[in-house]
């Protein structure tokens, strides 16, 4: 009997081992390992699979909805947006706050919604082609959420995959998170995000650094740590002259010899430079802003203050720089000039001093060479004039000097709009002393005026002197000249006609005077009319050139050009509108507002009237607005201004 229970036993134990043998193969032959606990920190994204019973040997799988599920890592794994067939419905952007916003959506909008928050509890993501607000709703709905079923491993995650695939999101995520882990009283997980946001932000910064003056130049300037670290305080120029990359280096370099001489003055009066920020910017922390010494708000408002101490500066060294280069607008240096004795400290502490200091280092800094001369000249289309009148002042009876100097002179300008008046300036200051020089120049005028948006045969095009032209015949020979030229635009040809201009005629044909005066007395009707046209004007089928005395010493050249191709192109324009565009195109596409200002008030109108008629008339051409406010002063994009030209 015995014997009989104890084999009974090993039977039952031999049945149970085998038993649970056969389950674990049958769980395995699905490859479903069960889920397993993660731990608190982990984030995790349930995927579930299984195989197709018509699975061939290459593997291949669908995807299906299971009892079974496995956890893959989502810092490995990077979701996958799909597109949405139906189509997204179109919300217009907007910054949302909160969820409460669904309300503000339409019937469509949330239905969508609520479809997009179910795939994507499900693991599934849509591409939401830019529509950001669904994004956002869905991060605050998150959020709330969180503050029942408070899960922080489970809204951490939701919130890395939502930031994984709405990138825009996951700025927000840790302030946010942490915001309602105050709510819930939290600490040791505010404590754990505000470490991770820190590290976030290490990361962010380093990398925006690379950006900064001092990280930019540390290599090509040689610069210390210490030197680094002060340019990394400012921000990088970012107008039109500190782009040019040989002035931002020349502003760079006065800057840094600036904090030295500063510190030299200062060290002598046993103080330092960072002694005089501390003094400024506690004034402007307790008589501008009104914090109350060492608060938060009060400590933040030092250093900000300190910063900008250092940009300010940096203005000085700009304006300084712009001056040696002869570059006429200068930027505006206000530092809280609306409290008085902010202004008054600044400028006793720090202001007159380097004023001082610049006059001494202004000669350090490194003359302009051709490239920058040309940007600059591109950028300040009349900084042309401080050179010619240097020339002019300079004169000595040296044509060839003269001549060679307006040449380097033009290719300084060739960018510049205004190089058409260096040759008409060239023209008449020469004309006394070399004829056959002033002829060229007036030439290349001509020809650089045909080149430019609008053929002006104004004013300042319109006198040579009179001694340039000993004879009607002579006169009509360059009147010819330049005909030829409006009509081929063949510069070459027109260089070489006046090159040949005063050469003597090889043949002379010799007249009898009584012959001349007999004929001239059967036939002076018809003399005094062919005078006439050879002294009033010449016309061919393009062109019509009108010669008029303005006095014993000069005659005055109109040239007029029929059916000009800019005149067509402008139509649309009324006269003040089309004068503003040449305006514009004379001084490089760019006006200050008191130029502006002036231009309206010349003709009777009010400068915002004006700019708004112009935007108006070009919008439908362009679907945008032609004239914008670029800070103190009004730009026109250059791709534009070609398309108006193309009416």
């Amino acid at each position: 009997m015995t014997l009989f229970i104890i084999i009974v036993i090993v039977v039952l134990i031999i049945a149970y081992s085998g038993g649970n043998k056969s389950k674990s193969k049958t769980f395995n032959k699905y490859n479903t390992p069960p889920t397993q606990k993660s731990s608190r920190s982990q984030s995790n994204i349930t995927v579930e699979i299984k195989r197709s019973s018509s699975s061939t040997s290459r593997g291949d799988s669908v995807i299906d909805v299971t009892g079974r599920s496995y956890k893959i890592d989502s810092s490995t794994v990077k979701p996958i947006l799909k597109r949405y067939v139906k189509g997204i419905p179109y919300w217009q952007h907007h910054y949302v706050y909160s969820y409460s916003e669904i309300n503000t959506a339409s019937y469509e909008q949330q239905s969508f919604y609520k479809l997009l928050k179910d795939f994507f509890l499900k693991g599934e993501y849509i591409d939401l082609e830019g529509n950001t607000n669904y994004a956002f709703i869905l991060f605050f709905d998150l959020l709330d959420e969180f503050l029942k079923h408070k899960d922080l491993n489970k809204i951490e995650s939701q919130l890395e995959i939502l930031g994984q695939c709405y990138p825009k999101t996951s700025s927000y995520a840790i302030t946010e998170l942490i915001k309602r882990l105050e709510t819930l009283g939290d600490a040791s997980a505010i404590q754990r995000l505000r470490n991770k946001q820190q590290s976030h932000y290490q990361s962010y910064y380093n990398d925006y650094d690379s950006w900064k003056l001092g990280s930019k130049y540390k290599t090509k300037l040689k610069l210390s740590e210490s030197e680094v670290k002060v340019l990394n305080k400012v921000w990088q120029p970012s107008n039109n002259f500190g782009s040019i990359e040989y002035c931002c280096v020349e502003i760079v370099k006065l800057f840094l010899k600036t904090l030295e001489e500063l510190n030299k003055q200062y060290l002598e009066e046993n103080s330092t430079l960072e002694d005089q920020f501390s003094v400024i910017a506690d004034i402007v922390a307790r008589k501008h802003f009104n914090y109350r010494a060492n608060s938060t708000n009060f400590k933040y408002s030092i250093d900000q203050t300190k910063d900008q101490l250092y940009s300010t500066i940096f203005k000085y060294c700009e304006n300084t720089v712009r001056d040696c280069y002869e570059h006429k607008r200068k930027l505006s240096i206000d530092f809280y000039t609306s409290t008085g004795i902010i202004q008054q400290e600044f400028n006793s502490r720090i202001g007159s001093r380097i004023e001082t200091v610049h006059s001494r280092l202004i000669h350090k800094i490194s003359p302009t060479d051709e490239s920058t001369n040309i940007e600059l000249n591109s950028q300040n289309t009349s900084r042309w004039k401080i050179t010619f009148d240097k020339l002019c002042a300079n004169f000595n009876g040296n044509s060839n000097s003269f001549i060679e100097a307006i040449r380097l002179l033009a290719i300084q300008n060739i960018k510049n709009p205004s190089l058409e008046n260096i040759y008409f300036e060239s023209s008449k200051f020469i004309a006394k002393t070399d004829k056959q020089a002033a002829l060229l120049f007036y030439v290349n005028y001509l020809y650089c005026d045909l080149q430019s948006v609008k053929f002006d045969n104004k004013q300042l095009t319109k006198t040579v002197q009179k001694s340039l032209f000993t004879s009607n015949e002579q006169l009509h020979e360059f009147e010819k000249i330049v005909s030829d030229l409006i009509n081929t635009k063949d510069l070459n040809k027109a260089i070489e006609a006046a090159t040949q201009f005063y050469i003597p005629k090889r043949k002379k044909i010799k007249l009898s005077k009584d012959a001349i005066a007999e004929a001239h007395q059967k036939h002076s009707g018809t003399v005094e009319l062919l005078n006439e046209y050879l002294q009033d004007e010449y016309e061919d089928s393009l062109s019509k050139v009108k010669t008029e005395e303005i006095n014993s010493e000069e005659v005055q050249i109109e040239i007029q050009k029929k059916e000009p191709d800019i005149q067509r192109a402008a139509s649309k324009f009324a006269d003040a509108q089309r004068e503003l565009l040449d305006t514009f195109q004379k001084n490089g596409l760019t006006l200050s507002d008191e130029e502006i200002e002036l231009f309206a008030k010349s003709r009777g109108l009010f400068k915002n009237q004006l700019i708004e008629s112009v935007n108006d008339t070009c919008y439908e051409i362009l679907d945008d607005l032609l004239i914008e406010v670029d800070g103190e002063n009004y730009s026109i994009n250059s791709d534009y201004f070609q398309r108006i030209l193309t009416l």
